[in-house]
């Protein structure tokens, strides 16, 4: 339908398994008009490394190299190899381009790259799991939005003593 969609969580393996089930799909239809025009964003070790290549740095990284840039690198964690540090301006591209973007809902907010982005569609997994400030920055994106969720999910983990005692 040409539409851009945002998909959240709050975890990163709810957004990593519907990605998986999209890649999954493409799969089975390659010949097919299905498209895995996606990007997941996120830290590479936060994300299932099956969406390691889908990753707004990896993909914009592949651009600058097509491109001829330089690039830079940053420390990825303790133990890992840094990792390269795409241009701003490529991975903005990349992002912008996308008609599927995956994102913890947590980490809207963060991303300076997701500022400004406008989607047709925010679906957020396991909303029964989230609180609806951590969700707002996702909600704020689109016009439309869907809750997906089931009666047997956990509710929201709520860490306050006095919001836990007022029944939140």
């Amino acid at each position: 339908m040409g539409k851009r969609i945002l998909v959240t969580s709050y975890t990163h393996s709810a957004v990593d398994n519907i990605l998986l089930k999209l890649v999954a799909h493409a799969d089975n239809h390659k010949e097919g008009s299905f498209s895995t025009d996606f990007v997941r964003v996120g830290r590479k070790n936060s994300v299932h490394p099956g969406m390691h290549r889908y990753l707004a740095s990896e993909l914009a990284c592949e651009m600058d190299q097509q491109d001829g840039l330089q690039m830079g690198s940053f420390p990825s964690g303790d133990n890992e190899k840094a990792e390269a540090k795409p241009s701003i301006a490529n991975l903005h591209k990349t992002i912008s381009s996308a008609k599927v973007v995956g994102v913890s809902a947590l980490t809207i907010p963060k991303s300076p790259l997701l500022i400004g982005q406008g989607f047709d569609l925010v679906i957020v997994d396991e909303a029964g799991q989230i609180s609806q400030p951590a969700i707002i920055g996702a909600l704020l994106a689109a016009d439309t939005f869907v809750l997906v969720g089931d009666h047997e999910q956990l509710p929201p983990l709520v860490r306050s003593e006095v919001a836990a005692k007022a029944g939140t």
